[in-house]
C-alpha cells in the first residue's frame, strides 16, 4: 500500500464518509481514488448479502492508496446494520443483564470474528454512556446500564474482545450522553451535571477505557460544566484536547460523531464544523452524506491548513495515530486470506453462532415482577405497538415454537396492534378485543408515550391472565403498577423477540438481572 504523499491525501485521511447503495458509484470511487476520503461507514442499505457486501468492501480497498477505515455501527440490539446477514447481537443492556462478563466477551468475540472475515476493521462500539435519565430518547438499551462501575467493566470487556480479534473499537459518546433529554440526531444534547458529578458518573467508564482503547468518539453534547457557552464536545477544544487528551491521557484516535446530525447542522455550517472539530483535536471526521459534501469539507480543511488555522503537524499526528490503530487489525502486516477463503470460513460460523446468541438473549430476559403465566393452554391476545422501526412480531415466533400446541387446539393466539401513543378511543377498542382473555402486553418506551400507560391500566382491568413485557428500556414497568407479572427484554430486536417466545413457552429460563435503577424519580 502506498502512503499519502501530499497535503490533499493527508487531509483526505481525516474524512470518513458513506456509500449509497450496494455498489460503488462513480462519485464515491472518485473521492476514494483521489484521496479526498479516507474511509467509510457502512449501513444496512449497503448490505444485500454476504457475497455482495464482501465484494463492495473489496472494491473500497482497491480504490484507495492506503488501508482504509471500513467501519460499521454494529452495537447489537437496536443498532446493528448487518443483523440480516450476520449473527444478530443482543443489546448492550441485555448483555449487562446476563451478569456474566465472560459471556458478554464471548458475544463480542463472535461479532468481531465475523466482521473481520467480512473485511470490516472498525466498529463504532462500545457505548460507554451511563444511562441515568429514564426519559433519554436515544441511548436507552444501547447503554450497559445505570451503574458506572458496571458500564466500566463491560465497556472494558467489549473493547478488549474487539481489539483482540483485530478490530478497532471506538468507545462513545464522550464525555457522556446518558443523562441527556435530547437526541443529538435532532438537537444539540445538553448535560447539566456539575464537574464532580461528571467525574463520578459519566466519566467513570471513559476514564478506565482510555488506558487501552484504540479510539474514542466525541458526541454532539454540550457539557455545561466544561464549556460556558453552548458547544458540543465534538467541536470543543476543552473537551477533546483539554479533558480527553491532556487530563485523561488518551493517546488513541478521536472520532467525531456524524457532522451532518442536527445537533451540529442546526447551529454550524458543515464546513466550519469540520474545521472546528479538527482544531479541537479530532483525528477522524464522520461526514456521512453525499460525495459532494465530502468534497466541500475537504476543500474547507485544505483552506484551513494553508491559512495556518490548522497546522500541518496536527495532520502528521493524526496520521500516526491512525496507522498505529490499523496495526491492531493486522492488515498492514499479516498475509491476508483470499476473499473466498474468508467468506467460506464466515459461513461456517453463522449457524453455530446464531444458537449461541439466541441462548444468551433468552438468559438476559428478566422477570422483574411476579412470574410467567402458563401459555401452553387457553386463548391469548398479543397486544403489540405498531412501530416503524421494530417489528416486535411475537406472534410469529410463538407460532413457530408452539406448532404442536396450536395443531392440537390447546392454545389460540391473536395479535392486536396499537399506535405507539394510543388515543382514548383506540384504548377502548383494544380493551374490548381483549376482555376476558389472556393478555400479553408489549410496551416500547411507555414513559415517552403516555397512551401506553393508559392502555395498560385498561387492559389490567378487563383481562384474565396477563403479563406485561417491556421490549426496550425496563422503565416502562414503572408506569404499569397494576400488572403483577412483568418481564423485560432490554432489547427491541428480532433476536430478543424470538428469545422472548422461547421464554414464554417455558423452553428457556429467564435469568437476567436488571442493569438500571427502577427507583429513580422521573
Amino acid at each position: 500500500m502506498g502512503k499519502p504523499n501530499d497535503l490533499r491525501q493527508a487531509v483526505g485521511r481525516l474524512i470518513v464518509g458513506r456509500i449509497e447503495g450496494e455498489e460503488l458509484d462513480d462519485d464515491t470511487s472518485d473521492v476514494l481514488e483521489k484521496g479526498i476520503m479516507g474511509g467509510v461507514v457502512l449501513f444496512k442499505e449497503n448490505a444485500k448479502d454476504l457475497e455482495q457486501l464482501s465484494c463492495l468492501i473489496g472494491s473500497i480497498s482497491m480504490r484507495t492508496s492506503w488501508e482504509p477505515l471500513i467501519a460499521v455501527d454494529q452495537e447489537g440490539g437496536s443498532v446493528q446494520r448487518f443483523d440480516h446477514i450476520l449473527t444478530p447481537l443482543s443489546s448492550a443492556m441485555a448483555l449487562s443483564a446476563l451478569n456474566d462478563p465472560h459471556e458478554a466477551a464471548c458475544i463480542a468475540h463472535l461479532s468481531a470474528k465475523q466482521l473481520k472475515l467480512l473485511g470490516v476493521n472498525c466498529v463504532l462500539s462500545p457505548v460507554l454512556d451511563v444511562l441515568t435519565n429514564p426519559l433519554n430518547p436515544i441511548i436507552g438499551t444501547r447503554s450497559f446500564g445505570s451503574n458506572p462501575a458496571q458500564v466500566r467493566e463491560l465497556g472494558m470487556v467489549v473493547t478488549k474482545s474487539l481489539t483482540d480479534e483485530g478490530i478497532i473499537a471506538v468507545g462513545k459518546h464522550f464525555p457522556g450522553h446518558g443523562d441527556t433529554i435530547e437526541d443529538s440526531h435532532l438537537h444539540l444534547a445538553v448535560n447539566k451535571r456539575g464537574a464532580k458529578e461528571l467525574w463520578q458518573q459519566e466519566l467513570v467508564p471513559f476514564r478506565a477505557c482510555v488506558q487501552y482503547s484504540p479510539a474514542m468518539m466525541t458526541g454532539h453534547i454540550w457539557s455545561c460544566a466544561i464549556d460556558e457557552k453552548p458547544l458540543p464536545a465534538s467541536l470543543s477544544y476543552r473537551v477533546t484536547t483539554g479533558l480527553l487528551r491532556q487530563y485523561l491521557g488518551f493517546a488513541g484516535l478521536v472520532f467525531t460523531d456524524d457532522l451532518l446530525m442536527k445537533g451540529i447542522a442546526d447551529n454550524w455550517e458543515l464546513e466550519e464544523a469540520a474545521v472546528l472539530a479538527l482544531a479541537a483535536g479530532a483525528d477522524q471526521l464522520l461526514v456521512l452524506g453525499k460525495p459532494s459534501q465530502v468534497k466541500s469539507v475537504h476543500k474547507a480543511l485544505m483552506k484551513a491548513v494553508k491559512s495556518g488555522r490548522i497546522h500541518e503537524s496536527q495532520l502528521a499526528k493524526s496520521k500516526d495515530r491512525l496507522e498505529k490503530a490499523l496495526t491492531i487489525t493486522g492488515q498492514l502486516t499479516e498475509q491476508p486470506k483470499s476473499r473466498l477463503e474468508r467468506l467460506h470460513e464466515l459461513k461456517q460460523l453463522l449457524s453455530v453462532d446464531h444458537d449461541t446468541s439466541l441462548k444468551a438473549a433468552s438468559r438476559a430476559i428478566s422477570c422483574l415482577r411476579g412470574n410467567i403465566p402458563d401459555l401452553t393452554s387457553g386463548w391469548w391476545v398479543i397486544v403489540t405497538p405498531d412501530l416503524p422501526r421494530y417489528a416486535l412480531n411475537l406472534e410469529q415466533y410463538l407460532v413457530k415454537y408452539s406448532k404442536q400446541l396450536l395443531k392440537a387446539g390447546k392454545i389460540q393466539l391473536k395479535q392486536v396492534r396499537y399506535l405507539p401513543d394510543p388515543t382514548t378511543e383506540e384504548i377502548a377498542v383494544v380493551a374490548e378485543q381483549c376482555k376476558g382473555q389472556g393478555c400479553i402486553y408489549l410496551t416500547y418506551r411507555s414513559l415517552l408515550n403516555q397512551g401506553q400507560i393508559k392502555l395498560g391500566k385498561s387492559l389490567a382491568e378487563v383481562c384474565k391472565d396477563k403479563i406485561a413485557i417491556a421490549c426496550d428500556v425496563p422503565y416502562d414497568l414503572m408506569g404499569l403498577p397494576d400488572w403483577d407479572n412483568c418481564l423485560a427484554t432490554f432489547d427491541p430486536s428480532d433476536l430478543a423477540v424470538e428469545a422472548l417466545s422461547l421464554v414464554l413457552l417455558g423452553q428457556h429460563l429467564p435469568s437476567g438481572l436488571c442493569p438500571v435503577n427502577l427507583q429513580v424519580v422521573v
